[in-house]
């Protein structure tokens, strides 16, 4: 009996002696060269969703390995634990990846160019966020900003006159104590 895709088999579904009809499933095929990430996605986030859409996934065993891939093909009912199956094509596939492997993904949603700075760099006080601006000779003055979204360790900032100076990017933590935690 030959097969119509070249593989290995994941999984034997008849033994020696059964009887079987014309349309029973005898073998469960992997073609190796061309696996699929499939990802469980909620309902209430697949409207965030669309074909070409970046995605990065990653094993629970090794989080810092991570893989790119593409979604090719989003699905169109529910299962029962309310999500919808959503295909994803590896940019470059590691074989030591095995199929039916549980991972994690993160995917891109929207994409735009923003002004961020490492959370390091940004300080809250009185319910404000601040960064601090070098003025030289070890002369600091703070600013207060605006924040949008987090990702990744870098945040945001929204305040369009900051950018172009020079910002303390690490440390800005401890020069907020050095200069409330002074004598009167």
């Amino acid at each position: 009996m030959y097969s119509p895709i070249d593989g290995f088999v994941s999984k034997v579904n008849v033994n020696i002696g059964k009887y079987v009809n014309p349309t029973d499933v005898l073998f469960d095929i992997v073609n190796p060269t061309d696996i699929h990430l499939a990802l469980n996605v909620f309902e209430k986030d697949v409207n965030k969703l669309s074909t070409q859409q970046k995605v990065v996934a990653y094993t629970n065993t090794n989080p810092e390995k991570k893989y790119n891939c593409e979604i090719i093909l989003i699905g169109q009912d529910l299962s029962q634990e309310r999500s919808v199956t959503v295909h994803c094509h590896f940019e470059q596939y590691d074989k030591t990846l095995i199929p039916g492997m549980f991972m994690n993904a993160e995917i891109e949603l929207k994409s735009s160019n923003a002004f961020v700075l490492p959370e390091d760099a940004i300080v809250s006080f009185d319910d404000k966020r601040f960064v601090y601006v070098s003025k030289g000779n070890n002369v600091f003055e703070m600013y207060e900003v605006k924040t949008g979204s987090n990702e990744n360790g870098f945040t945001e900032i929204l305040t369009d006159a900051i950018s172009s100076k020079d910002i303390v990017i690490k440390g800005a933590y401890s020069l907020l104590m050095k200069m409330k935690n002074t004598e009167n």
